[in-house]
């Protein structure tokens, strides 16, 4: 993905975002300690945040750098330590498919517990 196609990514991660809480750009701007046209030209890919803004605005909407810079399409909460497993390198890959459907169906397991409840 060239520069200019992540700040126009990134503009209409941060304008959807923004909409979706019904924030004035003039809100979001005083929060993120920038002036209302800094906000403008992130949305439309006129200027790029810095990192820090970037990490800001994940905090901001509790979302993934990984989302607001398009490498993903879901809106994960931009931290969760419970979805982490880190697994040793000599995992082969049927296992670690083998070990997503037992988390999956652990899920599952808990979810109609909780429906039943």
């Amino acid at each position: 993905m060239v520069k200019e196609e992540v700040g126009i990514l990134i503009g209409q991660r941060l304008k959807d975002l923004r909409r979706g809480r019904s924030i004035k750009q003039e809100d979001l701007a005083t929060v993120l300690g920038v002036k209302k046209a800094t906000i403008s030209h992130y949305e439309t890919g006129k200027a790029e945040p810095s990192d820090k803004i970037k990490i800001e605005i994940a905090r901001f909407f509790n979302v993934s750098l990984d989302y607001l810079l398009g490498l993903i399409d879901e809106a994960i909460p931009h931290y969760q330590p419970q979805i982490f497993i880190k697994l040793p390198q000599y995992i082969k890959n049927d296992e670690r498919e083998l070990i997503e459907k037992f988390i999956k169906a652990i899920d599952h397991l808990n979810n109609s517990i909780a429906q039943a409840n």
